[in-house]
């Protein structure tokens, strides 16, 4: 009887650490999944580029205020 229970322990035991090993390799894969969806992104659609001011558009902006 003893025996029986140590040895169903031992497979809980057994199974609790394959699905710990598992969502570790499961949660490793989501996260590099992120990392590559996030670079994939293009970051002009997100901020646009700044535009370079021209000589006569500086002046206005400091003449006006804007």
């Amino acid at each position: 009887m003893e025996k029986k229970l140590s040895t169903q322990i031992e497979r809980e035991i057994d199974w609790l650490k394959n699905e710990l090993e598992k969502d570790k390799l499961e949660l490793e894969r989501d996260k590099m999944d992120l990392i590559n969806s996030i670079k994939k992104i293009d970051k002009t659609k997100i901020i646009p580029p700044k535009q370079k001011l021209t000589l006569w558009k500086k002046i206005k902006k400091v003449l006006l205020n804007r």
